[in-house]
């Protein structure tokens, strides 16, 4: 049957049908793939399944995304079409609609596949190292037909046919196996030195999100206990607030706004953008993370994984609790202290804000270095401010700027390679609340000795 006598209904329903499919379960970036490209090509938007399209709507690439630098459009539409042979034959090898991904394009082809519904019967290709056994079946067939239909020829025929099956599933796995290794390695190794000890570990990756105290209005619906610790704001507070907030609905709702201290509700929109860019990165090599606010991490968890924090240790207690002494630390005053300038560096980098008290610039740290235990390894994404983290966590998920930290890197080790622990500087360019340039200022090695 032909590709026009499919409705979009049946094309829709197959979809569905894999998307919810064991093969498919913890694949969110391959199944969103998948979704994408059927979408498109039912909506008759083949022109916008190129690769460029595909990077940035379903794999968050930014406007700079590049596929001569960045393979992860092909990278995912390898793995995509293995998980599709692999569910065909498996837990749809009853389905009557074939969805496949043909190489060298991204749109999908749609066709029945039983003969009982008006299509070619798919039959699984027949490798050369398999032809003795199938001269066998071919030789049986062609015996008279007396003798084929005694009991024991039959039997045997169907014996015959059962171990060709068996050795060309045992092939298809086998090679698929190999090719989806291979691929892993190959995608694991395109995220640079500074994800390597993360993404090589069968174990989970634990991200930890911070819970900084700030202060929040009060509503009707707190306890006494809580009310009785609110502090009401001066009459020029009040004021300021009204003509910054406008007419938002908290203003109109609290005509005497009182303001309690929260310790457990919030984290900073940068951190939480962060923890965007960290889990889309983990979701597309198809690694499983923990997710933990900071005020529930023990011990026992960073002992047992490895980790990212996302925020200095003005938002997240954590990041300054390991057993290392680090030469860029986040200070109490709100700057980053350099302990061991190199030439060019400054002692100290302190924010800088404008005439209206916006922030313009900030400094960021990504920091490696070993957790509790000596065996895994922890990443501290921190900025001096909320912009700051997220810079960072944008810097080490982006592609073009994990090769310039790759290569500071490797020029740092030597032939010895490059350090399993450091620290990077980053200066980041901040405009209404969104960090925009990030420059690489500094990589200093962190020595660490387990005795």
């Amino acid at each position: 049957m032909q590709l026009m006598d499919l409705s979009k209904d049946e094309k829709l329903a197959q979809l569905e049908r894999i998307l919810h499919s064991q093969i498919m379960q913890g694949s969110e970036s391959l199944r969103a793939f998948l979704r994408f490209v059927v979408q498109k090509a039912i909506d008759q938007q083949e022109d916008q399944l190129k690769e460029y399209t595909i990077a940035t709507e379903v794999f968050g690439r930014g406007g700079q995304y590049s596929p001569r630098t960045d393979s992860v459009v092909r990278v995912q539409a390898s793995r995509l079409r293995s998980k599709l042979q692999e569910y065909y034959f498996t837990e749809g090898k009853s389905d009557q609609i074939l969805i496949e991904l043909p190489k060298g394009h991204y749109t999908p082809s749609f066709s029945y596949i039983h003969q009982g519904n008006g299509g070619t019967l798919v039959v699984p290709e027949i490798k050369e190292d398999s032809l003795a056994p199938v001269n066998q079946v071919t030789a049986a067939l062609e015996q008279p037909a007396t003798q084929r239909t005694r009991p024991t020829g039959w039997l045997a025929i169907i014996f015959v046919l059962l171990i060709v099956v068996a050795f060309l599933a045992f092939d298809n796995f086998s090679r698929r196996s190999q090719a989806s290794d291979s691929n892993a390695a190959k995608t694991i190794a395109e995220w640079g030195i500074i994800w390597k000890p993360f993404l090589t570990d069968e174990a989970p990756t634990l991200l930890v999100l911070s819970n900084p105290p700030v202060y929040r209005f009060i509503n009707q619906t707190d306890p006494e206990i809580l009310t009785r610790r609110a502090v009401t704001l001066p009459a020029e507070h009040t004021v300021a607030l009204a003509e910054a907030l406008g007419d938002k609905f908290i203003v109109k709702n609290n005509p005497t706004p009182r303001v309690m201290l929260c310790v457990d509700e919030y984290t900073g929109i940068g951190e939480a953008i962060g923890l965007h860019h960290v889990t889309s990165l983990f979701g597309l090599i198809g690694k499983s993370v923990l997710l933990k606010q900071s005020r529930t991490v023990s011990a026992e968890d960073l002992k047992s994984h490895n980790v990212v924090t996302l925020g200095s240790v003005w938002t997240n207690e954590w990041s300054g609790k390991l057993p290392i002494n680090e030469d860029f630390v986040h200070t109490g005053s709100a700057t980053i202290i350099n302990h061991n300038p190199q030439a060019g560096e400054e002692r100290e980098y302190r924010p800088a804000f404008d005439a209206t008290g916006k922030l313009i610039e900030d400094y960021a740290l990504i920091t490696l270095k070993p957790n509790i235990s000596d065996k895994n390894t922890v990443m501290v994404l921190a900025g001096i401010h909320s912009e700051g983290t997220q810079a960072a966590a944008e810097f080490a998920t982006t592609r073009e700027y994990i090769n310039i930290l790759d290569q500071r890197l490797r020029q740092m080790g030597g032939q010895a390679g490059p350090p399993q622990y450091y620290q990077a500087l980053l200066k980041v360019a901040v405009d209404n609340g969104i960090p925009t340039k990030m420059s690489l200022l500094a990589v200093h090695r962190l020595q660490y000795s387990s005795n």
